[in-house]
């Protein structure tokens, strides 16, 4: 298999701080973004990892392990309350009760068949193979089995090699001490149902893959699926470190991640239903030292029997951290030590992870982030998704790619994020406590940027609505902003500009922090301005000189800023913006830029003023005619 590398591109941009709000200037050129720019081949990059992991993964012999089910040649292991020990490859069929499983011998071939099995201990492993690191085991499931150990520090099942479950049958394992499986290298599930309960991890392997199957995690107070590349692994390719998940039924309650791998998280299909739940510690001195925490991570405040995330620079109280991380999704950032140097560690931060989703129904009720590619590439290409979490919806250290599915997020910190964000298709409905897309990076490689190039848009923040400290360009599909109410943020907000070149956008917010976009668009835009606050629930609407209306927008709450911009604006033509049944204005596009009503501003200090904490509810989509 080919090794993945998604590398840290920059778009050259001319740079530029915005003086003020209201403010028209040349900070971007169109050409940067588009017929040959940077951000092709930022998009092309991506594009190519996620068809070779494709092609990767597409390999997976799913089917011949789907069809190796058959008992003929079986040993049966006579059940006698005690541990049978295996020295032999070979087949063999457990009916009954076991007081455990011990793989013994060297590089054994085993197909072992759980027709009505129930392995317990209470003082090991329950199926080992933990002495054999050569061992490829083999379980075909028929009707109902069980694997126990309540055992203090172990795991259920743990194996030195590859274990591959099979079959039409069903299987609970439970570890009280451990993980409830263990896999030093490859895990595989086909057809059969899973039922896992751990106190780690459920189940924890080099490499998961898993095929038209049922996982599901009652509880495990680390991740549900965790992933993790050898110690020594220096060079991330695809033949550890993943997790791929095609057409899986997959459900979990976790206190740590959902699903964690190391380089790439590939999900094709299927229906995912995961709910992680983390717990708050306070800032103390022993809490910092026990879980690691810094004052980065000292970013939530009790609210009643809650807890509610802040920004970086709120001072109003005792702050809370999570002891341990607790994503939705998650591909992970890895610190090794460096060969030549063993007190200083090594962070790989090149791009070589990914989470690449080409479909499924997803359903993420997550503490900590709901789908996070950490010094990587995040790309939706399809599915269907609802998330709720307290922290951000979908985000990425590098590019997050949108360009199909549906995606619903009823309630997160920040909605969208990536160093570079891209949406080209689909339909995305954000609610968020803070900026609802947004562009930021902590690598000055990055020249951050927001495109949105097609789809459907819908954004309701009580921070900016679409924030980047790079650039924005609007170049189709339609964009429908909710922007905050206070006037320290804005509807549409970017360091260096923002550039609109085709679709539909109809953005509303407050008046203090108003950005107009660039006079270089090379569609026409309307800005209007109010000083008398336009009610929410309002129906706004511009129409053309006939009164037909052209594009609506039902604001879901307060405003006073309206930035409208769509094909059917021309210039040297009249045109008005209702409110309801009433005239808010009438006006004549006088440039690609056209300015109406009151100035307003309060100005912006530092170009990037942060939105507070709060909330809204999600708001319908426009319309157009």
């Amino acid at each position: 298999m080919k090794r993945i590398v998604i590398p840290v591109l920059t778009l050259a941009l001319t740079a530029g701080l915005l003086a003020g709000c209201g403010h028209t200037e040349n900070f971007v050129n169109p050409g940067d973004f588009i017929g040959g720019g940077g951000t092709g081949e930022i998009a092309d990059s991506a594009n190519d990892v996620t068809d070779g992991v494709k092609d990767d993964f597409d390999g997976e012999d799913f089917d011949g392990l789907s069809g190796n089910t058959s008992p003929d040649g079986a040993v049966t292991a006579e059940p006698s309350g005690g541990v049978y020990q295996i020295t032999e490859s070979g087949t063999y069929l457990f009916r009954g009760e076991y007081g455990g499983i011990e793989i013994g011998g060297d590089s054994l071939d085993l197909h072992l068949i759980f027709d009505g099995a129930k392995i317990e201990t209470a003082t090991g492993v329950a199926l080992d193979g933990s002495a054999r690191k050569k061992a490829a085991v083999v379980v075909t499931l028929i009707g109902e089995n069980s694997v126990v150990s309540t055992a203090a520090g172990e795991n259920a099942v743990h194996i030195k090699g590859t274990l591959s479950f099979n079959g039409q049958g069903a299987l609970s394992v439970e570890s009280g001490g451990k993980n409830a499986i263990k896999v030093s290298k490859q895990f595989t599930a086909v057809d059969c149902a899973l039922t896992l309960s751990a106190a780690n991890h459920a189940i924890s392997a080099l490499s998961v893959s898993a095929s038209n199957c049922k996982i599901d995690v009652l509880s495990a107070g680390k991740d549900g699926i965790n992933a993790e590349c050898d110690d020594e692994t220096t060079v991330f390719t695809t033949e550890e470190g993943y997790v791929y998940l095609k057409n899986v039924t997959y459900s979990c309650q976790t206190s740590g991640d959902g699903i964690q791998a190391d380089t790439v998280v590939y999900i094709d299909g299927g229906t995912y239903n995961i709910t992680t739940k983390g717990v708050f510690v306070a800032d103390t001195a022993q809490n910092r030292a026990d879980h690691g925490l810094s004052d980065d991570d000292f970013r939530y405040i009790k609210s009643g029997s809650d807890y509610r995330k802040v920004a970086s620079d709120y001072r109003g109280g005792s702050l809370f951290a999570l002891a341990q991380g607790c994503k939705g999704i998650k591909v992970g950032e890895i610190e090794y030590p460096d060969a030549n140097d063993p007190d200083r560690e090594i962070t790989v931060t090149e791009g070589d992870y990914s989470i690449i989703i080409e479909g499924g129904t997803f359903t993420i009720g997550s503490t900590d982030d709901a789908i996070h590619a950490n010094s990587g590439n995040l790309s939706v290409r399809g599915g269907s998704f609802t998330v709720s979490t307290y922290d951000d919806a979908l985000t990425s250290d590098d590019l997050t790619k949108i360009t199909g599915g549906t995606i619903t997020v009823t309630d997160s910190y920040e909605g969208i994020e990536g160093g570079y964000v891209e949406i080209e298709g689909g339909t995305v409905s954000i609610t968020a406590q803070d900026d609802g897309i947004n562009a930021a990076s902590d690598d000055a490689r990055v020249s951050e940027h927001i495109i949105i190039s097609g789809g459907k848009v819908y954004v309701g923040a009580s921070g900016d609505g679409i924030d980047s400290n790079g650039t924005i360009l609007i170049s189709g599909g339609e964009v429908y902003v909710a922007g905050p109410t206070s006037n320290g943020d804005c509807s549409i907000d970017s360091e260096y500009g923002t550039v609109i070149t085709g679709g539909y956008l109809f953005a509303v917010g407050s008046l203090g922090m108003v950005e107009t976009p660039a006079q270089n668009s090379t569609q026409c835009v309307v800005s209007f301005a109010r000083s008398q606050s336009i009610a929410a629930g309002t129906n706004l609407s511009l129409t053309d000189g006939d009164g037909k209306a052209i594009l609506t927008f039902q604001t879901p709450k307060a405003c006073q800023s309206v930035i409208i911009s769509c094909p059917e604006l021309q210039t040297g033509k009249t045109y008005q913006i209702y409110g309801g049944d009433s005239s808010l204005c009438d006006f004549t596009v006088s440039s690609v830029i056209t300015k109406v009503g009151s100035s307003g501003g309060i100005g912006r200090p530092d170009g990037n003023a942060p939105g507070g904490p709060g909330g809204m509810g999600p708001g319908g989509f426009g319309g157009r005619w």
